[in-house]
C-alpha cells in the first residue's frame, strides 16, 4: 500500500494566491489505497460536462478543463472520460453499496454540486485512480462557480450573444451583437456531456447550425475566446 501525507496548504506562486484542502476526508475514502496521490492540494477550472452519483455516495463529474491544466489529464482520460477530468466529491449522494457505508460514517458533504455547463474551480488533491487508471481531483474539498465577468468581456467590452428559436426545430442560430477581434468557438454537447458539434465565428455576426439530425433534448453550448470563457447555456431542440 502506498501510504501519502497529505499537507493542509498549499502556496501556489505567491503568498496571495493560496490553495488549502481538507485532509479531514481522507478517512471517509472509499478503498483510497487505489487513489496515487500526485498533488496533495491543488485546484482546476473549467466547464462543467456531466455529473451522475454512484452506489459508493461519490459524485463522479467530468469537468472540461481549461487548456492551462490539459498536461493533468492521462490516455484513459481521453479514451474513457471524453477528455474531461474526473472530480469526485465523496459521500455526497444516496449509498446503494453496502460495504461503502462504514467509510461515509460521520461525515456530512457540504460541497457544491455543479450543474452541466457551470464554469468552476475544483479543489482537492490530484491523483491517478488505479482501478480505472484515469485522473482526478479526489476527494474534492470546496467547488465554486466562477461568473464569466471574472476572466473579461471580449474586445474589452461587453458583448450580447442570443440564441434562437426556442426551441430549435431543424436549426439554431447563434448571434452576436459586435463583431469579434479573435475568432469565437462555439461548443455544444447533449444532456450526457457528448460533443455535438464545435463551430467557429469571425467575419459574421450570425450561426447557423442545422439541428435536424439533433435528437430531441436538452443540448448544451459553451462560448470561449481565446480559450476564455464568454457564456454558457442550453436550449432545447423539438422536433
Amino acid at each position: 500500500m502506498m501510504v501519502c501525507l497529505l499537507s493542509a496548504k498549499v502556496t501556489l506562486g505567491s503568498p496571495a494566491d493560496s490553495t488549502i484542502c481538507d485532509s479531514n476526508l481522507w478517512p471517509h475514502v472509499y478503498h483510497s489505497y487505489r487513489l496515487v496521490v500526485h498533488d496533495s492540494c491543488t485546484f482546476v477550472t473549467g466547464i462543467v460536462q456531466s455529473d451522475y452519483s454512484e452506489a459508493d455516495g461519490d459524485y463522479h463529474i467530468r469537468i472540461k478543463l481549461d487548456t492551462q491544466y490539459n498536461y493533468m489529464l492521462n490516455s484513459l482520460n481521453i479514451s474513457s472520460e471524453y477528455g474531461d477530468l474526473v472530480c469526485e466529491p465523496i459521500c455526497a449522494a444516496t449509498i446503494t453499496q453496502s460495504d461503502a457505508v462504514a467509510p461515509c460514517a460521520g461525515l456530512t458533504n457540504n460541497v457544491y454540486l455543479p450543474n452541466v455547463g457551470e464554469y468552476v474551480k475544483v479543489t482537492g488533491p490530484y491523483v491517478t485512480d488505479n482501478d480505472h487508471g484515469w485522473n482526478e481531483i479526489h476527494p474534492v474539498t470546496k467547488i465554486e462557480i466562477i461568473a464569466p465577468t471574472q476572466i473579461g468581456a471580449v474586445n474589452g467590452t461587453d458583448i450580447v450573444i442570443k440564441t434562437f428559436p426556442v426551441p430549435a426545430n431543424d436549426y439554431i442560430n447563434f448571434s452576436l451583437s459586435t463583431y469579434p477581434d479573435a475568432p469565437i468557438q462555439i461548443i455544444l454537447s447533449d444532456a450526457l456531456g457528448r460533443s455535438a458539434g464545435q463551430y467557429q465565428m469571425l467575419n459574421t455576426l450570425q450561426l447557423k447550425v442545422n439541428t435536424d439530425w439533433f435528437p430531441a433534448g436538452m443540448y448544451y453550448y459553451t462560448i470561449l475566446q481565446k480559450s476564455k470563457l464568454i457564456k454558457t447555456g442550453t436550449f432545447a431542440v423539438a422536433h
